[in-house]
């Protein structure tokens, strides 16, 4: 998928939670590139490095893919 194809939601595949990238930065302690992005299920705001965001941890989602964004550990309840 090309960065142009790309929707904004972005699932953690290992909780399933969605996410949209609200920017990208750098950790100041070393500089390394990092992706910000915020959870569609509460709203909290996440850093990582951009190389493990893009390392296969998320995957680019399709809008029309989402039923639920909930992560799958609060899907149960």
């Amino acid at each position: 998928m090309s960065a142009h194809d790309q929707s904004e939601i972005w699932q953690h595949v290992k909780s399933g939670g969605l996410y949209t990238v609200i920017g990208r930065g750098m950790i100041e302690a070393d500089l390394t590139p990092a992706t910000i992005y915020r959870s569609l299920w509460d709203g909290a705001v996440w850093v990582r490095p951009t190389a493990e965001f893009e390392d296969g941890r998320f995957r680019n989602i399709a809008v029309d893919e989402v039923t639920d964004c909930r992560p799958k550990a609060d899907k149960s309840t």
